[in-house]
């Protein structure tokens, strides 16, 4: 009897294994089918993507980065082209198959590993949707896990800034001669203890920048977005970055200045980017200025904030983002261990 179950449980293993293998290589990628949820097409405008796209090392080893995520993904290079495989595959079942017209990554160790990034979603995609804007600097600090920015718009790079140590990129674009702001940024880990004080001090920094912005032209549209591993409710966000879910506030101009937070009102529990022992947190935000409420220049459009959280996106029991993980990851193999926000935006005519 104890054989029969043995037998029977690795009858089972051998299922669920084959099972997860053929979920990954049949649906990871595959084109949008009719039924699936279509995207507004791009007379409607541009689509937005925000990501932390977990540890995007390079194939080349530095030996001035002494990182064993680093090291392995050097001494692997095949490795590195199934991480860009299965990133460009999650991006390009974006926006009818184009990917998002803006993307603001997260976790990106150099320029050489956007450049491999925007390889592998050039090379298939046809060339009047090529991403030929690329916008990143060199943070040295800490584990190599920088903002970048690609797009298909036109790109002001002169005007590119970032924030000494801190993981922030400014940048600038434009389309139909309307100026559009990034700030993209990647907040300190909670992992490490006590650093509630760190995550609110990148939120000081963003809120003073973005003040000087309005302050230069009170209809500036800007954009923040990125990693906070924070969530709406902390006093990062409400308190240090003024941030709120009412859009009516943000409007209305009073001062101090309020910014308007896609992510406060999601549930976590249905559109979480992010899982941690079980538990579902909204750590990935969209924020907007109150420029990007009014008709001119940009426009966002919240009723399209969507959590890019596809069944071939997740995996195991609780069903969190498909991580691709580490040396030691013993699972199959997915993009990334958070899930990609998009939101919708339109220039005026």
């Amino acid at each position: 009897m104890a054989n029969n179950r043995v037998v029977l449980f690795v009858a089972m293993l051998v299922l669920f294994t084959a099972s997860v293998w053929l979920i990954r290589s049949d649906q990871i990628g595959a084109p949008a089918l009719p039924g699936e949820r279509q995207e507004i097409g791009p007379e409607e405008g541009y689509l937005f993507c925000t990501w932390n796209v977990e540890n995007l090392f390079d194939d080349e080893d530095d030996p001035h980065n002494h990182d064993e995520d680093e090291d392995w993904f050097a001494r692997h290079p095949e490795l590195v082209e199934e991480k860009l495989r299965l990133l460009a595959d999650a991006l390009l079942r974006q926006n009818g198959g184009r990917g998002p017209d803006i993307l603001a990554i997260v976790e990106v160790e150099n320029r050489r590993a956007v450049e491999l990034l925007r390889e592998a979603l050039n090379a298939r995609l046809p060339s009047e949707w090529h991403y030929n804007g690329l916008i990143h600097r060199d943070n040295h600090t800490g584990r190599r896990i920088e903002p970048a920015v690609l797009t298909r718009l036109r790109i002001h790079d002169d005007l590119t800034r970032t924030f000494g140590i801190r993981r922030i990129l400014e940048a600038h674009m434009e389309a139909a001669g309307a100026p559009l702001v990034v700030l993209a940024s990647h907040w300190t880990s909670r992992l490490r203890g006590d650093t509630e004080s760190k995550r609110e001090a990148y939120a000081d920094v963003l809120y003073e920048r973005v003040g000087e912005l309005v302050r230069d032209d009170r209809a500036a549209d800007v954009l923040l977005s990125g990693d906070y591993n924070d969530e709406p409710d902390d006093p990062s966000l409400r308190d240090h970055l003024h941030a709120t879910g009412d859009p009516a506030q943000t409007r209305e101009g009073e001062e101090p200045l309020r910014l308007f937070d896609l992510t406060e009102r999601v549930d976590p529990s249905t559109r979480g980017t992010y899982c941690q022992a079980g538990r579902w947190e909204i750590l990935d935000h969209i924020v907007a200025t109150p420029g990007l409420l009014d008709p001119s220049g940009w426009l966002i459009l919240p009723e399209t904030l969507h959590t890019e959280n596809a069944p071939e996106l997740r995996f195991g029991r609780d069903r969190r983002p498909w991580r691709f993980g580490g040396p030691r990851n013993t699972n199959p193999r997915g993009p990334s261990d958070h899930f990609a926000l998009t939101v919708r935006l339109r220039v005026a005519n």
